[in-house]
């Protein structure tokens, strides 16, 4: 895991900026590359999630730990990839993405790029009992970590049963219904040997 990356600012692109870090240049998408702009050149330092799967990978970038808390909360609903979750971010600020939620406000959440209603129900139904009466500002950085950690763990956790399964040859719409049938035990931290027995028995009453 790249928990962060400092290094000279060396360029803006699009979607995402290159960082210089002793001779190597780190590609880390980020929610709105333009306000970089002001640090082009001179020392950069961002906070970094490491994303990867079995056919790609890529670092997404933040400048608070705030931002990338509500990436990785984003990205633990089923459907919402990084660069889904990273243009919610970059439409608004962590505290209106948190309050849309918070108050079921799907109107909102749907005029975010990639939202559609669907996504946004998901979204209200999967979160809004982590994000109550949660606010980034004053928000004690132990908390946060704390969160992060949690979300982290069970992200981690899913990715491997579901590469587990594929090597055992199940396609991706079994192994998506194994994994949402397992979601709680995902989350209360159960062991990789006991999930994939969990999955197996799921699997095959189909």
């Amino acid at each position: 895991m790249i928990d962060f990356i400092q290094g000279i600012l060396v360029g803006i692109e699009e979607d995402y900026i290159v960082i210089n870090v002793n001779g190597i240049g780190y590609q880390i998408f980020v929610p709105r590359p333009e306000s970089y702009q002001a640090l082009l050149n001179q020392d950069c330092f961002v906070h970094t999630h490491h994303y990867f799967r079995e056919d790609w990978m890529g670092l997404f970038g933040f400048q608070e730990k705030e931002e990338r808390y509500l990436f990785r909360l984003l990205l633990s609903v089923s459907g919402i990839g990084p660069k889904g979750a990273l243009a919610m971010i970059g439409q608004g600020n962590p505290n209106q993405v948190i309050q849309a939620i918070a108050t079921e406000d799907e109107k909102t959440l749907t005029k975010m790029p990639g939202v559609g209603k669907k996504t946004a129900q998901r979204i209200i139904l999967d979160l809004k009992d982590k994000v109550k009466g949660l606010t980034f500002k004053g928000m004690p950085s132990a908390k946060i970590e704390e969160e992060n950690l949690k979300v982290v763990s069970e992200l981690q956790a899913g990715s491997e049963l579901i590469e587990a399964l594929k090597s055992l040859g199940y396609h991706d719409q079994e192994i998506q219904k194994a994994v949402k049938a397992l979601q709680d035990s995902i989350e209360s931290g159960q062991s990789l040997d006991r999930l994939i027995k969990q999955a197996l028995i799921i699997l095959m009453r189909e």
